[in-house]
């Protein structure tokens, strides 16, 4: 990791510590990490950061994020108490709304590309 990921990662981190403590000042019903998201949003929509600013490090983040979910799932369906909760109607609606998160996240993204190809 070179300094200007360093630096980039320095950001985004801010952002979470900012929401963490507007959550701990205020009674809001979020967790602080989605607070420091909404408020990254809104910077980044602004104009006040520009997104080269957090680029690198934040397609490093999401190029290896699944691997963050690999553990606690597998752990998950290895444990005897989710066989014995696990009903049909449950996995057809876990199986359901996974395809249509895939499929919602596969046309957001063919979209915004040809967009990106117009301009």
């Amino acid at each position: 990791m070179n300094l200007d990921m360093v630096l980039q990662l320095i950001i985004i981190i801010g952002f979470l510590l900012l929401g963490n403590g507007i959550v701990a000042v205020f009674p809001i019903p979020l967790p602080g990490s989605v607070v420091g998201m909404l408020l990254l949003f809104v910077v980044l929509i602004t104009g006040i950061l520009n997104v080269e600013w957090i680029e690198k490090v934040s397609s490093f983040q999401l190029k290896h994020l699944t691997l963050l979910f690999i553990p606690p799932i597998v752990s998950l369906f290895l444990s005897s108490g989710f066989l014995e909760i696990l009903q049909w109607n449950i996995l057809i609606i876990l199986i359901v709304s996974s395809i249509c998160c895939l499929l919602g996240t596969a046309l957001a993204v063919e979209w915004l590309e040809k967009r990106r190809g117009m301009k």
